[in-house]
């Protein structure tokens, strides 16, 4: 036995669209869009500024390792520069300071 569908008791009884809805979907779609076009003009800014804010302090930590760096090695110049290191090194290679007999003074002077 198959279910019965109830009819409406009314015969004249007619299905009329609703002529309201495409105007009710048009207003939401344009506050909708609305909406989404404040948010961006409100949140794009901010968020770029975020983004800036962001890539300025990473910009500043390297800055701060670079220079640590520059400090590292402007010490390690003059530890290398020293003359008694110089010295040192002259020696192990076999360099002595000039003896009086190679020093030639120019006469004239």
């Amino acid at each position: 036995m198959t279910p019965s569908v109830s009819r409406p008791s009314n015969r004249f009884l007619v299905t009329i669209s609703d002529r309201r809805w495409p105007r009710v979907l048009t207003t939401v779609l344009l506050a909708a869009t609305l909406l989404l076009v404040a948010l961006l003009l409100v949140g794009w800014p901010r968020l770029r500024s975020t983004s800036v804010h962001y890539q300025l302090t990473r910009l500043r930590a390297e800055v701060h390792e670079l220079e640590q760096q520059e400090r590292r090695l402007a010490l390690e110049l003059e530890r290398e520069r020293s003359p008694d290191r110089l010295a040192g090194q002259a020696s192990r290679l076999g360099l002595e300071p000039p003896g009086a007999s190679q020093i030639r003074g120019e006469v004239g002077r």
